[in-house]
């Protein structure tokens, strides 16, 4: 029998560390099925890297639109709240255009009237469009229902009235 030290690698597999060679005993298939499973590794192993690079931007994408859009909100109706409510799925979750609600004067949230902006369009300045909204009795969930005073092209058939 002939031991590892004895056993001669060929020079493909030479710049390899020693502990990654093949043994004496992983001579001939094993050792085409242990580069096969290597390749399929690292395969996988880039495959969860680029998914991972590519949620995070769409995260940080997502995040910079919504700090634009709590922007606009402040901006457009004069008040610098921070409990203010952000619903990306009332107009389709993919839509990317969101409907934030805030108080029109000073209390805890949901406990005055509300004013909802629809919000989208790209990021100019650190703001974006508003493009309607509506208006909300206190203490009351955002349903169609209770929508008045609609305004906007963003409004047509999200009220009641």
């Amino acid at each position: 029998m002939s031991d590892a030290s004895e056993h001669v690698d060929p020079p493909s597999l030479r710049g390899l560390p020693r502990w990654l060679r093949p043994g004496s005993a992983e001579a001939g298939e094993p050792r085409r099925t242990r580069l096969i499973e290597t390749t399929l590794l690292v395969l996988a192993g880039l495959l969860l890297a680029l998914a991972t690079v590519n949620d995070v931007a769409r995260q940080t994408h997502v995040n910079q639109r919504l700090i634009a859009d709590l922007r606009t909100w402040r901006t457009y109706t004069g008040h610098d709240y921070h409990n203010l409510s952000i619903d990306q799925a009332l107009l389709g979750e993919t839509s990317r255009r969101e409907v934030i609600c805030g108080n029109t004067s000073p209390g805890p949230p949901k406990a005055r009237t509300q004013i909802c902006l629809v919000i989208y369009g790209p990021i100019v300045d650190g703001h974006r469009a508003v493009h309607g909204g509506w208006y909300l009795p206190a203490e009351v969930e955002d349903e169609r229902a209770y929508r008045y005073a609609c305004f906007g092209p963003a409004s047509l058939g999200r009220c009641a009235r």
